[in-house]
């Protein structure tokens, strides 16, 4: 075994663990982390990642003897820093060294203990390291960090944790008074460097070590052949007949290896799956993980698999990332993934060691899924991942950093305060103005206090510090006991329990079927039963397909040729079938937009991805609805827009609203039109909590969420509801170059009728959300730089009952959705749906009146609801 400069002492104690030779990131990440150099190591999961980072430390350690806490180790999930002290322990033990934990599940009793007796290496989650700074012997112990190991940094960079996180780093930088050596570890992403200077902050050197991917990958893509028994399946079950052939099939699969982790996008397909597999194959063997099951139940699973004893694990990205539970030897992912980093880190949790295959099974259900695999199956194969892209400026964490700094520093100066924030690589660019007015604001809200160039904390800093701590948006959400043996099981999210949680009634939850018992305040109580229930509804987890992989389904249905990728015949004819029962209509492809017609539904096809198309589906909802005076129902998906609207409205005029005369236009109109509307509400809530302009145990019988909206416009809170739309939802950049090369006919867009393929679209069972109207001033002063003033003009008749209703602000608040039997549901149980990412869509309900509430400017009562 080569050296590569560790002492003899940490080499002996890499061969007790039966290694023999350092793997490929080992040998070129070690020296330079020894050397001091700033390190991003980008490599495949299950090759060293982790050892390659903590070894150098430890030579430092051993040698140099530094103060406690000079160690510093970062995880975004509390399960992966169990799983880090258990992996450092053994080389600590040896070696004489103290690694301790500290995060949410840390005892009082432990953390006092590690105040009294600091470690020297402490991991914590980017959460806890906040709290650090708040502490006067926990700042004391930070002034002496030397190193900080980011671990998975890719699922921080890209966020508002990760946002956070840069901010406090550069924060700790101030509190040591020196530099420390930085080091991240990520999974394969495609901008390594955007990665390399998150980690560094500004105007320092990174070295970015890419190790490829060493050892092989097999990836198939398969939709399952009907079979026998599935139609017993589904008449027992009580599911669809495609779904008892996916259940079938995933057992198969799941029999025919020794042991697979289960991937699917969403806690309740985990839920629904596991359950299912239960109730018909009766196998105890099977598993299941997501990150709202207890942690005693999530550590059990993960025990119990890595213990052979489960030979499957269904689980969601509660399991991506690098928690060791053991050798898996096969992955099985249920429908498409979505992403192509997701697939790579997914499909790499099997074969789990160095040198070892990774195999794994897309199966799809349907010729959609069968084509968006294929692409990202192709794609992931060819390590062509998506970029990570940092986002800039984002003033909710610049809100959390300034009172934390007001918390933590005390008096710190604006000027200093601001130097430090442009340090971060997220922040690089932050103008004075925005800060400025960003400190005024919180200033204004009382959660600080700003005066003689200063910060300092107000009596709402410190509680607001504690309720914001976390940038992962706030869900109520109620535990789950077992009522026999007061063990908690999981928790269930407000609404799913607002609309659902009747004594008596049946749900999910860990694939067993549960009553509900009794309602207490902040939990329920519940036993098992022995029937199939409803499975329960998370929010938060639907995974946007991006831009390229939706352009790359569309040249597969313009080329109909699946032979160069991995998928398996029934999958592939199917595909087939699919495109050809559209006989000889127009067919939308990566170079062509259709739009189909049947009475008051029209249909977009274009395969532009989840982001273009919610982009655009905005713009003509908004658009259409204001030009008419009445709502329009509105659905999308990655190849799709669903738009349920007045019978007056002629396919031609959503064409000219796609060929608009300026399309650089769409950002500053799609700010106007957005202002009023319930999209924007899930922000908002989110947003205003993060300024203090919401508690976080909020009324939302007392909140009129409009009434607050238009309270806050023009102030820099409004600015980031929609900057944080924009980013997190839409795309508007390459919207706009969309726009541009349908005005230059470089993408064809035609008008034809309704066909099988744009049918699918109104299968997918989502939630037709209703947008408010754009008024008519906007269409007046924006609108003919989309579209000719002509072209949306209403047809004689058109202004009804139903237009007064809009135009008194109740049609075009409400959402629809479809139940069970297809029928539209309206009202407040209705107004709950998921976003990509982790944002809640949060609708308040309005009292009689609403509450009364100043924007904040000084001398003002403090507009914090209670």
């Amino acid at each position: 075994m080569e050296s590569l400069g560790l002492d003899p002492p940490i080499l002996d104690a890499v061969r007790a663990l039966g290694i023999d030779e350092f793997t490929e990131p080992q040998v070129r990440a070690i020296p330079r982390i020894l050397a001091g150099a700033n390190v991003l190591l980008v490599a495949p999961t299950g090759i060293g990642k982790t050892e390659a980072a903590f070894l150098p430390i430890l030579q430092h350690l051993l040698r140099e003897k530094p103060a406690p806490t000079s160690g510093l180790y970062i995880t975004p999930l509390r399960a992966l820093n169990r799983d880090m002290l258990r992996r450092m322990t053994f080389f600590a033990e040896r070696l004489g060294v103290r690694v301790a934990v500290r995060h949410g599940d840390t005892t009082p009793q432990e953390r006092a203990a590690m105040t009294r007796h600091p470690p020297d290496v402490l991991i914590t989650t980017p959460e806890t390291f906040q709290i650090l700074f708040t502490g006067r012997r926990l700042r004391e112990h930070l002034r002496s960090v030397r190193w900080v190991v980011i671990d998975e940094i890719h699922e921080l960079a890209s966020d508002e944790r990760g946002a956070q996180l840069a901010v406090g780093l550069e924060r700790l930088r101030d509190l040591t008074g020196r530099e420390f050596q930085r080091i991240g570890l990520s999974a394969t992403v495609g901008t390594p460097d955007e990665v390399g200077a998150f980690l560094a902050g500004v105007d320092r050197p990174v070295e970015v070590i890419r190790v490829r991917m060493p050892k092989g990958m097999r990836i198939r893509v398969e939709m399952p052949e009907p079979g026998k028994e599935d139609a017993e399946i589904a008449d027992r079950l009580r599911v669809q007949a495609g779904q008892a052939t996916a259940l079938r099939r995933c057992y198969e699969q799941i029999k025919e290896h020794q042991s697979t982790l289960f991937f699917v996008n969403t806690r309740d397909t985990a839920e629904f799956l596991s359950s299912r597999l239960a109730a018909w194959y009766q196998d105890p063997r099977i598993g299941v993980h997501h990150g709202s099951l207890s942690k005693d139940v999530r550590v059990q699973m993960e025990d119990e698999f890595k213990a052979g004893r489960l030979r499957a694990l269904v689980c969601t990205s509660s399991l991506e990332l690098g928690i060791d539970v053991g050798g898996a030897d096969f992955v099985l992912q249920y429908n498409s993934p979505r992403e192509v980093s997701r697939l790579v880190q997914r499909i790499g949790r099997s074969g789990h060691g160095v040198g070892e295959v990774s195999d794994g099974v897309i199966l799809a259900t349907h010729e959609d899924d069968v084509a968006e695999a294929c692409a990202i199956a192709r794609r992931a194969l060819a390590e062509e991942i998506e970029d990570l892209v940092v986002r800039q400026d984002n003033r909710s964490v610049l809100a959390n950093q300034l009172v934390a700094m007001a918390v933590s520093e005390r008096f710190a100066s604006l000027d200093e305060a601001y130097g430090t924030v442009r340090r971060s690589w997220p922040f690089r660019a932050l103008k004075r103005a925005d800060f400025d007015e960003v400190v005024q604001q919180l200033a204004d809200l009382r959660v600080l206090w700003s005066r003689d160039g200063r910060l300092g904390r107000s009596s709402n800093s410190l509680p607001y510090f504690f309720e914001n701590i976390s940038m992962i948006p706030d869900v109520k959400t109620y535990r789950v006991v077992d009522i026999s043996s007061r063990r908690a099981i999981g928790t269930l999210d407000e609404w799913f329990v607002a609309e659902n949680a009747k004594l008596g009634e049946s749900f999910i939850m860990r694939g067993t079927a549960w009553r509900f018992v009794e309602f207490k305040e902040d939990h329920i109580l519940v036993e098992p039963v022995r029937e199939i229930g409803d499975v329960p509804s998370w929010v938060g987890e639907d995974i946007p397909v991006p831009f390229a992989v939706a352009q790359e389904v569309g040249r597969l249905r313009r080329e109909r040729d699946l032979a160069a990728y991995p998928v398996n015949g029934r999958g592939a004819a199917k595909f087939l079938e699919y495109l050809a029962s559209v006989g000889d209509a127009p067919l939308g492809t990566d170079e062509r937009i259709t739009i189909e017609t049947a009475r008051d539904v029209i249909i977009v096809n274009a395969c532009l991805g989840s982001k273009v198309n919610e982009t655009l589906a905005q713009l003509i909802s908004s658009l259409v609805s204001a030009r008419f005076g009445q709502s329009v129902g509105l659905q999308t998906d990655p190849y799709r827009i669903v738009l349920e609207v007045p019978r007056s409205v002629n396919p031609q005029q959503i064409v000219e609203i796609l060929r608009p005369e300026d399309p650089d236009a769409l950002e500053p109109l799609l700010r106007v039109i957005l202002k009023n509307s319930a999209f924007l509400r899930w922000a908002f809530v989110y947003v205003a909590k993060k300024f203090g302009a919401l508690r976080r145990d909020v009324d939302w019988e007392s909140v009129s969420i409009p009434r607050l909206l238009k309270t806050f416009e023009n102030t820099p809170l409004f600015e980031e509801v929609l900057d944080k739309v924009f980013w997190e939802r839409m795309d508007i950049p390459r919207t706009v170059d969309v726009l541009r090369k349908i005005r230059a006919g470089e993408i064809e867009v035609v008008v034809t009728r309704m066909t099988p393929v744009g049918r699918a679209g109104l299968e997918g069972g989502r939630l037709l959300v209703t947008p408010s109207k754009a008024d008519q001033d906007v269409v007046a002063r924006h609108g003919p730089r989309f579209a000719r003033e002509d072209s949306l003009s209403p047809v004689r008749g058109a202004h009804g009952r139903r237009h007064r209703a809009v135009r008194e602000g109740q049609g075009g608040e409400a959402r629809l959705r479809r139940d069970g039997q297809g029928e539209p549901v309206e009202g407040e149980a209705a107004l709950h749906e998921r976003e990509p990412g982790h944002g809640p869509r949060e609708e308040g309900r309005r009292g009689p009146d609403g509450p009364r509430c100043r924007r904040g400017h000084r001398g003002a009562d403090p507009p914090r609801i209670p």
